[in-house]
């Protein structure tokens, strides 16, 4: 018989955009399984609270603001001091700006870098500090397909991911020998508000063409949820400094 993917060990998993579609999904699926969570988002949705009531105190919702980079080393700092050591760090926070190469903004441009490479690059030099994490510590930041074809509209999004995925693999070498493991995963569409701001704006058949190039359909919030649980999870214990794509066949579809 094939064990449940265990996850019930993990205590105050730290997740970032918590309100958003997959940061809510993620919480749900840790918080069934028995952990503790502390999300953190600019803004605490009506959703994210209602789940915050149903699990009370396992799941604690505290309002920042990520884009303040001189306070985000003290921001999990002080997460320590008052709920404990991290034991696993998920970044969802995130927003997109679709926009045509010629009128990107260095504004636009600086705040997408921000939130995307900046902040969690910041997050987890904090959390690796001795008596900030436990001993097996998970971290899972989010990539994006955007970054890897010719995604227009999408190239000051796509630019900040591909910053955090080169951030990957030394961040991974230092890591490991603190006990602490970071993976990414490179997400396809998957169906969340985020992803609605851009899809919506697509014709019928620039939506027909869309969903013809993934046979496996647009991607679900359990989706994605799933695997990174999976990589938070001592299941995955021998995955480390990997960027792992899932893109609904997109990428291996009949040409």
């Amino acid at each position: 018989m094939i064990d449940v993917l265990r996850i019930d060990y993990m205590d105050n998993v730290l997740i970032t955009g918590v309100s958003g579609g997959i940061g809510k999904g993620v919480a749900e699926k840790l918080l069934s399984s028995g952990c503790s969570v502390i999300g953190l988002d600019k803004t605490i949705s009506d959703e994210i609270q209602e789940v915050a009531d149903k699990y009370a105190d396992k799941l604690i919702l505290c309002e920042c603001d990520l884009m303040d980079s001189d306070n985000l080393t003290s921001l999990v700092n002080d997460v320590v001091k008052k709920y404990g050591v991290v034991g696993g760090f998920v970044h969802c926070a995130g927003f997109d700006k679709m926009m045509p190469l010629h009128l990107n903004k260095a504004d636009d441009i600086e705040k997408l870098w921000r939130l995307h490479a900046l902040a969690p690059m910041l997050m987890i030099a904090a959390i690796s500090k001795k008596k900030n994490h436990t001993s097996n510590a998970s971290i899972v930041l989010i990539s994006s397909q955007s970054a890897h074809e010719g995604a227009m509209g999408h190239t000051a999004y796509a630019a900040a991911k591909g910053a955090i995925e080169g951030f990957l693999a030394p961040a991974a070498a230092e890591l490991m020998e603190k006990g602490i493991r970071i993976n990414e995963v490179c997400f396809a569409p998957i169906k969340t508000p985020m992803a609605a701001g851009w899809m919506d704006k697509l014709t019928d058949d620039g939506m027909s063409k869309l969903l013809e190039s993934y046979p496996l359909g647009i991607g679900e919030v359990e989706d994605a949820s799933n695997l990174i649980c999976f990589l938070l999870s001592d299941e995955s214990k021998f995955i480390n400094g990997q960027i792992i794509t899932a893109d609904g066949g997109h990428s291996v579809r009949k040409v």
